[in-house]
């Protein structure tokens, strides 16, 4: 009986985590997030693999033809599969996609 219990227990864990990685319902589409990519340890040298990034915040006035100013956020670091044939410059900016619960992105250089 109680290898029943712990064998429904791992895997409503395992649900609620799958859960939790998966981006909630947007009525625009799917979930973007411009990032930047930044070493934690070794950064990749192979372009498909996952990335370490930073969420990045845009600021400034919204006017035709104003500046923006980008804030990453150096304290939250998530990680990113690239989906295209090139490895990102550390620190370049990119639209991140949200699917089915992972973040990617396509770097073509």
């Amino acid at each position: 009986m109680s290898y029943e219990a712990r064998i429904l227990r791992d895997r409503h864990e395992a649900t609620v985590d799958a859960d939790g990685r998966a981006a909630r319902f947007a009525e625009d589409g799917s979930v973007a997030l411009l990032v930047q990519t930044k070493a934690v340890a070794l950064y990749p040298s192979s372009a498909n693999a996952f990335f370490a990034c930073s969420p990045v915040r845009i600021d400034g006035l919204e006017t035709e033809g104003g500046a923006a100013t980008f804030i990453a956020d150096p304290t939250r670091t998530f990680f990113v599969y690239n989906l295209g044939s090139r490895v990102p410059p550390v620190g370049a900016k990119l639209i991140a996609q949200s699917c089915a619960g992972r973040w990617t992105f396509r770097f073509e250089g």
